[in-house]
């Protein structure tokens, strides 16, 4: 049985205590002579990976006991295949993509919520064409609408239309997908940042995003294979910690991290000075609501045929 991570905080605390009356309280430094543990942490291309880079990069993950190689990918089946083959231990995912895994048998964990759109900053967007005349989401009905099928690009684009009924068209490669839209070939596609802060930026048109949307929906988490967690429980704990002081290091000063996160995001150059940069979020549970939205989503299409539990993917 998997141990939960309130029992590696409390094993830390006693721990900790213990060591207290020794005088060994300090956090594992580099170089200090303490064991690092080795972690393969898979990021796309995407806002929400920041701060693993400055986790990375800033020597907080060794600070917390962790030796973090952070492994780019363009794809999300080229990450999934390397966490399902082990090659990768962990890394960011969102919840559409986990329950594909564990439909399919692949014990992936979501430890932490990563990153979701606020009021004030979105991250999936539809927009229409340059030419187009589409404003509202009423304006899409029966009209194209370009996404990648069966992925968390079409629960958004369901959640979005709520009601309206469009003519989906298949375009799982993204840069194609805007392309396609701004040549005026597609009369409205769903992007994520930052590419839709480009489409918008060559005239495109914001028809809805999931920052006006009644319900937070545009999720991603951060996942570890079950089989890590099992062998190196503490290394949740360790990786969290270390994500979140990276997270206050970027909230505050952003605009020293423009720089990395233009490069890691591929923000384009056109936008890469003037593009939003989010308030990243502390690590806390992906929440039960959103997870039982996506899963009677992914059930009403055939993508998940298996039983599964929240209890069983959260850890």
């Amino acid at each position: 049985m998997p141990v939960k991570r309130g029992t590696v905080i409390l094993i830390a605390v006693v721990l900790l205590a213990g060591a207290g009356s020794l005088g060994c309280l300090e956090q594992p430094k580099e170089g200090a002579g303490d064991a690092l543990l080795a972690l393969k942490v898979g990021a796309m291309p995407d806002e929400a990976t920041l701060p693993y880079y400055v986790a990375a990069q800033e020597g907080i993950f060794r600070e917390h006991g962790l030796d973090v190689e952070v492994v780019p990918f363009q794809s999300a089946l080229e990450r999934d295949s390397a966490l399902i083959a082990g090659r990768i231990d962990a890394g960011q995912n969102d919840p559409v993509g986990v329950l594909v895994l564990r439909n399919a048998g692949y014990d992936a964990r979501i430890v932490s919520r990563e990153l979701h759109e606020t009021p004030g900053k979105m991250r999936f967007a539809i927009l229409a064409s340059p030419n187009s005349e589409i404003r509202a989401v009423e304006d899409l009905a029966g009209k194209q609408v370009a996404i990648s099928s069966n992925t968390v690009i079409d629960w958004i684009t369901d959640n979005l239309l709520g009601d309206v009924q469009t003519l989906k068209i298949e375009e799982k490669k993204v840069p194609i997908r805007m392309q396609l839209l701004l040549d005026n070939k597609y009369e409205a596609a769903t992007l994520a940042e930052p590419l839709a802060s480009y489409a918008l930026y060559r005239g495109a048109h914001l028809v809805i995003s999931d920052a006006m949307h009644d319900q937070t929906i545009g999720y991603t988490v951060i996942v570890f294979r079950g089989a890590f967690i099992d062998e190196h429980p503490e290394s949740v704990v360790q990786f969290l910690a270390a994500f979140d002081e990276a997270v206050d290091r970027i909230n505050a000063n952003p605009e020293n991290y423009r720089e990395l996160l233009v490069k890691t995001a591929q923000v384009p150059k056109e936008i890469a000075e003037t593009y939003q940069m989010a308030t990243y979020m502390q690590a806390a549970p992906y929440p039960r609501d959103n997870f039982e939205d996506v899963l009677s989503w992914m059930r009403s299409k055939g993508l998940v045929t298996e039983a599964i539990s929240y209890d069983e993917v959260i850890y």
